[in-house]
C-alpha cells in the first residue's frame, strides 16, 4: 500500500518545469537546522563549475512558499555563479516537510553532524510507537507507512549513508550526552563530528565510561580501610582439624606449608613425626594433601584456595614436590587450578651446586572448589582524573586489519588493578625480595624469636584482593608469623590462623595486636 508520502512523490513528476528568480526562493528553515552547507563549500565550487561548463540539468524542488525542499547545493552554485534564475518545479505544502527534505537529500554524501540532525528529525516524526504492531497503536498517522518495523532501520533507509546499527549506535551517545552536562562535557560527540574518532568507537567509549562510573560507586566496598580492629582468631593447635570454624565459612586461604625436608620446626612427637619429615617424597605428598581435606570443608563454593610451595632438591635432583602435589590434589582429591603463579624472587638464597642453574622462584597454586562460580574480581584504584577523550601516545593496531584505528581514548577516573599490576610487572609473575626485611621487623618485635621461612608481605596481598571482598574470612593454616594475618587485617578482612609451634604462636599474637594498634592510631 502506498503512503502519503511516496504519494506526494508521484505527483511531484507531473508538475511542470518552470524559472523563478533566485531573489524569489529561500532554504527551507528545516534545512539550515540539519545541514552544515558552510563544510560543503569546496563541493558548491565544483558544482558551479560543472553547471557552467553543461547548464542546469536537474530542477530544484520548492514549496508553495518557495522554500526549497530539495536542491539547496544546485541554488548555492547558482548564487555562487551570480544567475538570476533557476529551474524549478513545485509542489504542495505538507506537513511532514522535514522528512521530506531528508528524502530528497538521501543520494548526497552527509557529514556526521547533518546525519546526526537528520536522525532526530526522522525518530521524532516515528515516535516511540514505531515498533510496535499496528493492532497496538490503532490509526496513530505514520508517515512512513512502515508500522511494525524497527524505527532505526526506518531512519538508516530514509537517510541512507548509514546502516541502522550504527544509527542506533550513534544516537544512543547523543541520547547519552543529553542526559547530563557532565557527559556532554567528555565530547565524544565533538570528536565524532571533528573525525577523530568513529561513532562505534565512540559507542564503546560510552559503555566503557558508563561501567566504570558502576565501579566507582562500588569503591567504596572494596576500601582498603579496615572495618574492625579486632577481627581474627588464632588457635595454637594442628589445622587438619579446624572444628572451630565453620564449613563453607572462609573465603580465602593463602598458606605456605612446610617444605619437604627441609626445616625442623619442633612439632614431631614420640607417635608422629611433624609435617615435612616423611621419609619419601611421595609419603610427604599423601599427607599434605590429606592434611589439605579440612580446608576444603571450611572454603566456601565461591573460594579460593592459594598454596605456596617451593621445589626439593636431593642428591642434586629437582623431586618434583609442587607438581606431585598439584596432581594429587586436583586428580585425588578434586581441586581445580585456575592459575600457576610464579614468585620470582629478586634475591633467592643460593643452593649449593654447580651442575644447574640455581632456582630463583616457588609457584603459587590457584586452587578453587567450582571452577564456574569462584569470585573473582579486578580490583580498582580511585585517582582524581576526570573522565574525558584524550589524545592517545598512539594509534591502536589491531593485528587481524593490520591498520592503526582512532588515536583517541579515555583518560578514566578509576584505575584497574590488572593495569596497576602490569605497571609494576606482576601478571601471574610476582616479582619481588623474599622476606629478610620481615625477619628485621620481627626481631624489633620479640628478639630472642627468629622464624625459619618467612614470607613477605606483598605475597598475599594480590590473591586477598582479587578474590575477596571487605568483611571475607582469610585462613591460613600454617600461620607462622601470622604474615597472611597481617595483610589481611590490614585490608579489612578477618583473619583465622592455625599454628602448631608454641613460639610462632605467641609471636603472631604479638604482630596482630602491633597491626590492631596501629589501625586504632589511623581511626583517631
Amino acid at each position: 500500500m502506498q503512503n502519503q508520502f511516496f504519494e506526494e512523490e508521484e505527483q511531484e513528476e507531473t508538475i511542470e518545469v518552470f524559472e523563478i528568480a533566485l531573489s524569489e526562493i529561500r532554504p527551507h528553515p528545516t534545512s539550515l537546522l540539519i545541514y552544515d552547507y558552510k563544510k560543503n563549500s569546496k563541493d558548491i565550487k565544483v558544482l558551479a563549475k560543472t553547471i557552467e561548463a553543461v547548464g542546469q540539468l536537474e530542477p530544484i524542488v520548492i514549496n508553495q512558499e518557495n522554500f526549497i525542499i530539495s536542491g539547496n547545493r544546485r541554488y548555492r552554485a547558482l548564487l555562487f555563479l551570480g544567475k538570476k534564475y533557476i529551474k524549478v518545479i513545485r509542489t504542495d505544502t505538507t506537513k511532514n516537510e522535514g522528512d521530506k527534505i531528508v528524502f530528497h537529500n538521501q543520494q548526497r554524501k552527509k557529514t556526521t553532524g547533518e546525519i546526526i540532525r537528520e536522525a532526530e528529525s526522522i525518530l521524532g516524526t516515528l515516535g516511540v510507537n514505531q515498533g510496535k504492531r499496528k493492532d497496538l497503536i490503532g490509526d496513530t498517522p505514520n508517515s512512513y507507512g512502515t508500522v511494525g518495523k524497527d524505527r532505526f532501520e526506518i531512519a538508516a533507509k530514509v537517510i541512507g549513508d548509514i546502516s541502522a546499527s550504527s544509527l542506533r549506535r550513534i544516537m544512543d551517545v547523543v541520547a547519552f550526552e543529553k542526559e547530563t552536562e557532565e557527559n556532554k562535557n567528555i565530547g565524544l560527540i565533538e570528536r565524532v563530528v571533528k573525525g577523530d574518532i568513529t561513532a562505534n568507537r565512540a559507542h564503546t567509549m560510552m559503555k566503557s565510561i558508563i561501567d566504570e562510573r558502576k565501579v566507582q560507586k562500588t569503591l567504596q566496598k572494596r576500601s582498603l580501610k579496615p572495618i574492625a580492629n579486632d577481627d581474627y582468631a588464632i588457635y595454637n593447635k594442628s589445622s587438619e582439624k579446624m572444628d572451630e570454624v565453620k564449613s563453607n565459612s572462609v573465603q580465602v586461604v593463602f598458606t605456605s606449608p612446610p617444605y619437604f625436608n627441609l626445616r625442623n620446626y619442633g612439632n614431631s612427637t614420640e607417635d608422629k613425626n611433624e609435617l615435612g619429615h616423611e621419609t619419601t617424597p611421595q609419603k610427604f605428598v599423601l599427607n599434605l594433601a590429606k592434611h589439605f581435606k579440612d580446608v576444603k570443608r571450611v572454603l566456601k563454593k565461591e573460594g579460593s584456595f592459594f598454596l605456596n610451595i617451593g621445589e626439593t632438591y636431593s642428591k642434586g635432583e629437582n623431586l618434583l614436590i609442587p607438581t606431585r602435589l598439584l596432581l594429587e590434589m586436583c586428580d585425588k582429591e578434586g581441586w581445580y587450578i585456575v592459575n600457576e603463579i610464579i614468585w620470582r624472587k629478586t634475591n633467592p638464597m643460593p643452593l649449593p651446586n654447580s651442575k644447574r642453574l640455581q632456582p630463583t622462584y616457588e609457584k603459587i597454586f590457584h586452587l578453587v572448589k567450582d571452577i564456574e562460580n569462584y569470585t573473582y574480581h579486578e580490583f580498582s584504584i580511585k585517582t582524581d582524573e576526570e573522565i574525558k577523550v584524550v589524545k592517545s601516545p598512539a594509534g591502536r593496531n589491531t593485528t587481524s586489519t593490520e591498520r592503526t584505528e582512532s588515536g583517541y581514548t579515555l583518560a578514566r577516573g578509576v584505575q584497574k588493578f590488572k593495569d596497576f599490576i602490569e605497571e609494576h610487572q606482576i601478571g601471574d609473575v610476582i616479582t619481588g625480595p623474599n622476606a629478610a626485611n620481615r625477619q628485621v621487623e620481627l626481631q624489633r618485635i620479640d628478639p630472642t624469636k627468629d622464624h625459619p621461612a618467612l614470607m613477605p608481605e606483598y605475597l598475599p596481598l594480590l590473591p586477598i584482593l582479587t578474590t575477596s571482598n571487605i568483611g571475607d574470612i582469610v585462613l591460613d593454616p600454617f600461620s607462622g608469623s601470622a604474615t597472611t594475618g597481617k595483610t589481611a587485617l590490614l585490608l579489612g578482612r578477618k583473619y583465622v590462623g592455625y599454628e602448631l609451634n608454641k613460639d610462632n604462636y605467641d609471636l603472631s599474637l604479638v604482630v596482630l595486636n602491633e597491626v590492631v594498634s596501629e589501625i586504632k592510631k589511623k581511626e583517631k
